[in-house]
């Protein structure tokens, strides 16, 4: 039993975890801790520069590399810390002219994503009727509180396509990433290794929501935890996607799908409100 935790400390794609952990961690607090006005030089320095419009880029910036860029570096500049497969880098074989011996491996291929665009289109209309039933189950929840139409608003249902396709794109990858050591890890000592591998992968992405103020903070205000539930279930949701398919770019659509079918549909029973900087990882 020693020997595999040992094991677990040895391996680079867990340095490679834990300081994507750390980032967010030490970047949701730091962003908690200047939410507002503080006094001296440097919280009136800070309160300066967060009214400036390069403050907007430079945060989208650093949630790029964050979520896009440590992957992707492990991917390519780690020792193994990343396996393209268990991120779910599926590949598409495009055949050449004259090269009829790949002919078996292409059609084998393309099977797969038939069957992966299967599953991808099952998921899809399960998973936006289960967010759109718990949508509006927490709606009529909020009004049977008392509170007036006008009262009930939700920050982010009036995002547009393509910032909800960026919001996919930086969630999924995350999430894979997040699998991806778990999955290495076991993989070597038990033969479920991918199975439990995805599913403490989750608990990781839990355990950095949880650490983060503005999720904690946004769960308790009603403007706000809509998005925050969706997001959280759509996390359980990519599991067990990946589970069947080990396909990222179609986990990547059928999240997108389902994010953008289901803001339409909540903008019908909710008051929308311009979105704030996500500052949650999850």
């Amino acid at each position: 039993m020693l020997d595999v935790v040992l094991d677990l400390f040895g391996q680079e794609a867990w340095l490679y975890l834990a300081g994507s952990l750390l980032l967010a961690v030490i970047g949701s607090n730091v962003a908690w801790l200047f939410r507002k006005p503080r006094l001296g030089a440097l919280g009136e320095m800070v309160a300066r520069f967060a009214v400036t419009p390069f403050a907007a880029y430079l945060f989208q910036l650093l949630r790029l590399f964050y979520y896009l860029g440590v992957p992707f570096a492990a991917l390519f500049w780690g020792q193994d810390a990343v396996v393209a497969r268990i991120l779910g880098l599926q590949p598409l074989i495009i055949p050449l002219s004259g090269e009829r011996h790949l002919w078996n491996s292409v059609s084998a291929n393309w099977l797969g994503w038939v069957r992966d665009a299967g599953w991808l289109a099952a998921m899809g209309v399960v998973g936006l009727a289960g967010l759109a039933l718990v949508g509006y189950s927490y709606r009529r929840a909020l009004a049977a509180t008392g509170l007036k139409e006008e009262a009930i608003n939700v920050i982010g249902l009036d995002r547009s396509a393509s910032e909800l396709l960026f919001e996919a794109a930086y969630h999924e990858v995350h999430w894979a990433f997040y699998r991806n050591a778990p999955v290495l890890w076991l993989q070597r000592y038990v033969s479920e290794g991918m199975y439990w591998g995805v599913w403490l992968g989750l608990v990781l992405v839990a355990f950095e929501a949880a650490l983060n103020p503005f999720w904690r903070q946004g769960i308790a205000d009603r403007s706000k935890a809509p998005m925050l539930l969706m997001r959280g279930g759509w996390a359980l949701v990519s599991a067990v996607f990946f589970l069947v398919t080990q396909n990222l770019c179609l986990a990547i659509v059928l999240h997108w799908g389902v994010s953008w079918g289901w803001t339409a549909l909540m903008r019908q029973c909710f008051s929308s409100r311009t979105p704030e900087p996500d500052r949650s990882t999850i």
